[in-house]
């Protein structure tokens, strides 16, 4: 199927967090399906700074305490909003929070966020794409230990 120019581009990814054994990862729930803290792309920012914001507002975490780390593979999808198909972009990214952080979810956007395992966050996750990027994440949190 050839690409069509994005009518909208998103950013967001995957947050992670190191807990006493292993990497936790955080996955949000808007209605019923579980993804990944994500939204637009202001026309001022970068897809890593639309992350990093949109992470920040969605999980109540201090955007001065996040990093991204890596780029992960993006998202592409069509659906339909009032009749008319839409073809998103999505950029999803690693991005990191320290140890201990408490995810609170954004009233009246986000109905849940929590921490995973990162097998149970697969799991978890409703769409393909989102197991593609925690399945492309794993190793690179595994070589940061």
């Amino acid at each position: 199927m050839p690409r069509r120019r994005p009518n909208e581009i998103s950013a967001g990814g995957v947050l992670a967090r190191r807990s006493s054994d292993a990497w936790e990862v955080c996955l949000v729930r808007a209605g019923r399906h579980w993804g990944f803290p994500k939204g637009h792309v202001e026309p001022e920012e970068t897809p890593p700074q639309a992350a990093l914001r949109e992470i920040s507002e969605e999980c109540g975490l201090p955007i001065e305490s996040l990093s991204v780390i890596a780029e992960l593979p993006s998202a592409e999808y069509v659906y339909r909003r009032a009749g008319r198909l839409r073809f998103k972009l999505v950029h999803h990214f690693l991005v990191i929070a320290p140890p201990g952080s408490e995810v609170i979810p954004q009233p009246g956007e986000i109905d849940e966020a929590a921490w995973f395992a990162m097998d149970d966050a697969i799991r978890q996750a409703a769409f393909p794409a989102t197991r593609t990027a925690l399945k492309a994440a794993r190793p690179l949190l595994d070589a940061a230990g």
